[in-house]
């Protein structure tokens, strides 16, 4: 059985467009059924404690087969293998990435358990999440909110975002 799972994807380093399209080809030859891509989106960065690099950020949607942890696994194998280290720093800030992948959601469930928590903790708060994942699921809920994906946008901390066109996988 396919469980339907969207996973963020963001970068600042290098050449993020290029880093963007490298994993959402990785993330598409996990897929075991549908497959669907958002724009890339360009937004500046946020809980930074110094000045870095806008990001480009996109959300793609993919059927999968297993559990989330095995996804989860999955998603730190690409990350892993395209350069990328620990995401937040001790200071509780975060540093620049080749590539950041954050599973938002696994067929709607709601798990907090060691190193995964879903749907993901901060996604209904960011719009550099809430956009990209309008643009490909507009009916969207996050099992654990109320508000539909127009009103968190609406409510969402404001970040300047710009549309960057379609997402371009390679391979």
């Amino acid at each position: 059985m396919f469980v339907i799972a969207h996973v963020a994807l963001g970068s600042n380093l290098g050449d993020s467009l290029e880093n963007l399209s490298l994993a959402a080809a990785h993330l598409r030859a996990l897929s075991a059924g549908g497959f669907l891509s958002s724009s890339v989106w360009r937004s500046e960065p946020e809980g930074f404690v110094s000045s870095v690099q806008d990001f480009c950020n996109a959300v793609v949607r993919l059927e999968v087969e297993g559990t989330a942890g095995e996804l989860l696994k999955r998603l730190q194998y690409i990350e892993a293998s395209m350069g990328q280290r620990n995401k937040q720093l001790t200071s509780g800030g975060y540093e620049s990435r080749t590539i950041d992948l954050d599973l938002i959601d696994f067929g709607g469930q709601v798990l907090d358990e060691s190193g995964l928590q879903l749907p993901h903790p901060r996604a209904c708060k960011r719009r550099f999440v809430l956009l990209p994942l309008q643009e490909i699921s507009p009916d969207f809920t996050f099992p654990d909110q109320s508000a539909g994906l127009l009103e968190l946008i609406k409510f969402a901390a404001p970040n300047p975002m710009k549309n960057m066109g379609p997402l371009a996988l390679m391979g």
